[in-house]
C-alpha cells in the first residue's frame, strides 16, 4: 500500500484513493487545496478496524449481516448507504435503520442517488445532503447527527470540500478498500494495522468475506469500532502529541502532524 503523509497529501492538492484492489491504492491527483478534515485511517497506536458498508443496494445482505453482527456484538461499523435506498429498504423491513443504529452502528452520508459529487454544484451537494439527511432522520424518528461523508467514486473535490465546511463533515476515505472475495480481501485483513479503515459493500462477495474475517478478527483481539471511535482516538492522540500546539484546533491536517 502507498503511504502519505498528511502533509504529502496536502502538497498533492488532494487525492482520490482508488481501491485497484484490496489493500492496494494509487494517489491521484483531483482538487488543489482540500482544507476539510479528512481521514483514511485511524490512531496506529491502538488493535482497531473501522469497517465500513457503502451504498447498501440489497436488502437481504443488510439482514444477513445484521445478523451476523449480532454474533459479535461488541463488534460495531459504519453504514454508507445513498438516500434512495434508506427509504427503500425502510420500506421493506420496517425499523432496519433504527434496529442498527440502536444497536451502536453508525450512519454516513453517501449521496441520495449516489451521483459524483466532483460534478456537483456546491449548492447542489448541500441539497442533497439535506435531502439525504432528512429522509434518514424521518426513518429514525429524530434527528441524527451524521459525522461522515463516504465521497461515491472517491473523489475528492471542491465541491467535497465546501460541503464538509458547511455541513461540518469529515471526509473518509480507507486504508483497505473495494472488498471483494474472500480470498482476496481476508488476507488483506490479516495484514492490515491498528486504526486501518476497511471499505466494503453490501453484496454477496463482501458478506462471505465479513463472514470469515469476523471470527479471525475476534480470536486475534481485534476490535471492531464506528468511525466516530476511530476518528475520536485519533484527533485525541493527535491535540496531545508533543510538539503540538494544543490550541491549534482538532483538524487532522494540522501541519505538527506527520
Amino acid at each position: 500500500m502507498t503511504k502519505l503523509s498528511r502533509r504529502d497529501f496536502l502538497k498533492l492538492g488532494g487525492a482520490a484513493l482508488l481501491g485497484i484492489s484490496a489493500n492496494t491504492f494509487l494517489p491521484l491527483p483531483q482538487e488543489a487545496n482540500f482544507t476539510a478534515p479528512l481521514i483514511w485511517n485511524g490512531s496506529r497506536k491502538y488493535k482497531t478496524m473501522a469497517f465500513t458498508y457503502d451504498d447498501c443496494y440489497l436488502l437481504y445482505r443488510m439482514q444477513s449481516l445484521e445478523v451476523l453482527l449480532d454474533e459479535f456484538p461488541d463488534f460495531k461499523v459504519t453504514f454508507f448507504p445513498v438516500g434512495s435506498k434508506i427509504v427503500d429498504l425502510e420500506q421493506q423491513d420496517p425499523g432496519i435503520w433504527k434496529r442498527l443504529v440502536g444497536k451502536g452502528h453508525e450512519i454516513g452520508y453517501h449521496t441520495f442517488d449516489h451521483v459524483n459529487i466532483g460534478v456537483m454544484s456546491p449548492a447542489a451537494v448541500l441539497m442533497d445532503f439535506d435531502k439525504w439527511s432528512d429522509t434518514l432522520n424521518q426513518v429514525l424518528g429524530t434527528t441524527y447527527n451524521v459525522r461522515f461523508v463516504r465521497p461515491t467514486y472517491d473523489v475528492i473535490s471542491y465541491t467535497l470540500d465546501v460541503l464538509c465546511q458547511e455541513r461540518g463533515l469529515v471526509a473518509a476515505l480507507f486504508s483497505i478498500g473495494g472488498g471483494g472475495e474472500p480470498e482476496t480481501v481476508v488476507p488483506a485483513i490479516q495484514k492490515g494495522k491498528g486504526g486501518d479503515i476497511v471499505q466494503m459493500h453490501i453484496r454477496t462477495q463482501d458478506y462471505n468475506s465479513s463472514v470469515q474475517a469476523f471470527p479471525w478478527l475476534k480470536e486475534n483481539n481485534w476490535e471492531l469500532v464506528t468511525l466516530s471511535r476511530l476518528y475520536d482516538d485519533y484527533l485525541r492522540e493527535s491535540i496531545n502529541s508533543d510538539g503540538c500546539d494544543v490550541d491549534t484546533g482538532s483538524s487532522l491536517t494540522r501541519t505538527c502532524l506527520e
